[in-house]
């Protein structure tokens, strides 16, 4: 049996790192991950030389320019590595390889009132949305042979959210989170091995992907001060809810970034409820912590 090849950029970010470690990959699977330092997306010589190195059957791209608010000031930043990357990456694609593009839910205005479907027509309200609107655009354009996954609120190994909530907890700060804004807070684990189901599958085209489940950012911090302080993580700290209006920020948040994830289950790649990722996340907390 030959040996199948699936390369990751962004290797050394959360998903990244979650990708790697990830069980259920098939038998003749190897991954190649390459971190931003060891492979610049952007410079399309260096990816057309990889990708001719490597030859892979699969490329998932998980490397972006996420930090929301510097984007607003990082626009030229925000669109090399969000926007035209993607295309990079797609035009260099070996013939009959995938590419999984990993994209979000600042694509939409954040208005809806229901879960919101892949066909619904981007309409991004901040530079990191409408930068990752234009990459979805450019993989699209440029290969029919794409997957691009929307997905949000992720936590894994390094800092996010889930993390900063258990230090100010550890330390006894007070907890002031947002209660307005709805979404789906998805474990990069959980993600990983959904990518890998979705990988099994013939699927071309956007789809949704995230833990099952909704909750506000209030709702996800105060289950982390509850579970973590039953694993002796933190002590009880009270979180206090507060309107998206007391944390003014430079980019806008999406009110309601609830993804759909009809097509996701149709094809049959289960996703973990929330609160049972995070149970999962916390647990190796209390592992690396001793």
């Amino acid at each position: 049996m030959s040996e199948a090849r699936w390369l990751i950029t962004g290797a050394s970010g959360q998903l990244g790192r979650s990708l790697l470690a990830v069980e259920g990959l098939p038998q003749d699977v190897t991954w190649v991950g390459c971190s931003h330092a060891e492979l610049d997306v952007c410079d399309e010589a260096a990816v057309r030389k990889l990708l001719r190195e490597v030859a892979p059957q699969v490329v998932i791209n998980a490397g972006a320019f996420t930090q929301v608010d510097l984007c607003e000031s990082e626009r030229e930043r925000a669109w090399a590595v969000n926007a035209r990357a993607p295309g990079v990456l797609a035009s260099q694609l070996p013939a009959g390889a995938r590419l999984v593009h990993l994209s979000t839910e600042y694509v939409f205005s954040g208005d809806a009132h229901v879960p919101v479907p892949e066909e619904t027509t981007a309409d991004p309200r901040s530079v990191y949305g409408e930068s990752k609107a234009a990459g979805e655009a450019t993989v699209r354009e440029t290969t029919p042979n794409h997957v691009i996954v929307r997905t949000q609120w992720l936590f894994g190994e390094g800092r996010n959210f889930v993390r900063t909530i258990l230090d100010a907890a550890r330390e006894g700060r007070e907890l002031r989170v947002v209660e307005d804004q709805l979404g789906r807070p998805t474990s990069t684990d959980a993600l990983a091995a959904g990518l890998v189901s979705l990988l099994a599958t013939e699927f071309r085209g956007t789809l949704h992907l995230a833990c099952e489940g909704t909750a506000s950012w209030f709702d996800l911090a105060h289950e982390i001060v509850r579970s973590g302080a039953a694993l002796g993580l933190n002590p009880q700290v009270p979180v206090q809810p507060v309107a998206s209006e007391a944390f003014p920020r430079p980019a806008p948040r999406p009110r309601y970034g609830i993804l759909d994830l009809t097509r996701s289950r149709a094809l049959g790649v289960q996703m973990p409820h929330w609160r049972v990722a995070l149970e999962r996340y916390l647990h190796q907390e209390v592992s690396r912590n001793g």
